[in-house]
């Protein structure tokens, strides 16, 4: 797929520029052409590598007492259209925010358990209270979910599989829990069989459609990843495909509560499909959370 939409990408480019280079005579036709030409090179080459920093902040509890700045990143798709230089790009930036945990959500590769070399750059984060990642539906698509386990366990990543983890922050004790990819292997009864009500829990899973299983009542916020935002957004329409989710195109990005709970989406860093991304650039969101 990746390779038929680079074709036409190309094909229009170079057809249409050699176009523009001959064609004077009709202003409204030149016109709209090369607006068509500026966008799809823009979308395609351009906003790609424009990478933005998020900053956003949610309160877990009424009153809180402790507060903890998290990044957040996700589809980073290493693979035809980004490699080790653009992961080098991203953990530079999340090294600069200085972050007290990081938390990446899944969709590391595309399509080839050889594309997990262009991840080594992950080795180089860090943060005081760890880093911790969740698969992705391309992982298992790829037949590389081991591989992808395997690397970032070896760069210091711990990778939450359908578990929970408790960390001490102050006078408070923050709960994750962690859900592989629930296409295939996630199972979320199991991830929240020991969370309780009185727990303060931050849900991470890659995608949102986890909010639709009952046992996800019990989390406090949900982190997840997997729709881009559509990747291709038109003003005041939005996303321009469909959504692979059972939550729909209403549940693109950002902010949202479900069953009166907040849940984040995030539109990530990389592309499938189609290299371009439009109006919604490749995005790390620096939280902060109160709890």
């Amino acid at each position: 797929m990746e390779l038929a939409f680079d074709f036409i990408i190309f094909f229009y480019l170079i057809t249409v520029g050699i176009f523009l280079l001959h064609e004077r005579r009709h202003r409204v036709i030149f016109v709209l052409f090369i607006l068509s030409w500026i966008t799809i090179f823009y979308g395609s080459f351009i906003e790609p590598r424009l990478l933005i920093v998020k900053q956003t902040s949610v309160e877990l509890v009424d009153s809180p007492t402790q507060t903890i700045r998290a990044v957040v990143f996700s589809d980073i798709h290493v693979g035809p259209f980004k490699k080790a230089d653009w992961v080098s790009h991203v953990v530079k930036r999340v090294q600069e925010l200085q972050p007290d945990i990081v938390f990446i959500l899944g969709d590391f590769v595309v399509k080839s358990a050889a594309d997990v070399q262009y991840l080594s750059p992950l080795s180089k984060l860090k943060a005081p209270y760890g880093v911790y990642a969740v698969t992705g539906n391309h992982e298992y698509h790829a037949n590389a979910s081991d591989e992808v386990v395997t690397a970032l366990e070896s760069y210091g990543i711990e990778v939450i599989e359908n578990e929970t983890l408790n960390l001490e922050i102050g006078d408070k004790t923050l709960r994750f829990a962690g859900v592989s990819d629930i296409w295939f292997e996630g199972d979320i009864g199991k991830t929240m069989q020991s969370v309780v009500d009185e727990d303060t829990t931050i849900m991470l899973a890659h995608n949102p459609d986890v909010v639709l299983y009952d046992a996800t009542r019990l989390a406090d916020l949900v982190l997840a990843a997997h729709t881009h935002g559509g990747q291709i957004r038109l003003p005041w329409i939005g996303p321009v495909p469909s959504l692979p989710t059972k939550l729909g195109r209403a549940f693109d990005k950002g902010w949202f509560e479900y069953n009166d709970k907040p849940l984040f989406i995030t539109s990530g860093v990389g592309e499938t499909g189609t290299r371009a991304r439009l109006f919604n650039l490749p995005e790390i969101v620096e939280m902060e959370i109160g709890f």
